[in-house]
C-alpha cells in the first residue's frame, strides 16, 4: 500500500525500449490500459513492427467481435514507434525490455 503521505502520480506516457516480443507486448498492455507508449528501438521500422504486433492482435479481436474499429484505431493511436531518444520526453515511465544482453542494456540506459 502507499503511504499516505506520498501523493499518487498517475502514469499517463511511458516509454518502452525494445519492440521485441515482451517491449511490443507491454505497449499493447499500456494503450489497452489507456496510457500512452512511445514504443523505442534501434529505428523507427524496428519500432514499427514492434507496433504491429498489435494491429494483428487487434485484427484478431475485430474479426471475433470482440471490439470494434473505433476502439482499435483509438488504441493503435496510443502507441507511437521511434528511433529517437528525443521523443521520450515528457513520459513518466519507462519500461526497459531489450534483449537480455548486459553490453546491449548498459548502451540503452546511457543513451537515456
Amino acid at each position: 500500500n502507499r503511504p499516505g503521505d506520498i501523493p499518487e502520480r498517475p502514469v499517463r506516457k511511458v516509454a518502452v525500449l525494445g519492440a521485441g516480443m515482451m517491449g511490443a507486448g507491454i505497449a499493447y498492455s499500456c494503450a489497452k490500459a489507456g496510457i500512452d507508449v512511445v514504443l523505442k528501438d534501434v529505428s523507427t521500422e524496428a519500432a514499427a513492427k514492434g507496433k504491429a504486433y498489435s494491429e494483428k492482435l487487434l485484427a484478431k479481436a475485430l474479426s471475433r467481435g470482440r471490439t470494434t474499429e473505433a476502439k482499435r484505431d483509438e488504441l493503435l493511436a496510443r502507441i507511437t514507434p521511434t528511433g529517437d531518444v528525443a521523443d521520450l520526453a515528457g513520459c513518466d515511465a519507462v519500461i526497459e525490455a531489450v534483449f537480455e544482453d548486459t553490453a546491449l542494456k548498459h548502451k540503452v540506459f546511457q543513451e537515456i
